[in-house]
């Protein structure tokens, strides 16, 4: 059971950081398009 939730955590982890990475790109995109 722990490795399933190890397991779990780390792919919870990465997508939360996928999200917030590509939030975060968005956003700079749309300021950088909005500052041209």
């Amino acid at each position: 059971m722990p490795g399933r939730l190890k397991r779990l955590a780390w792919f919870v982890g990465l997508w939360c950081a996928g999200v917030l990475a590509v939030t975060l790109l968005a956003y700079g995109i749309r300021l950088a398009m909005g500052i041209d």
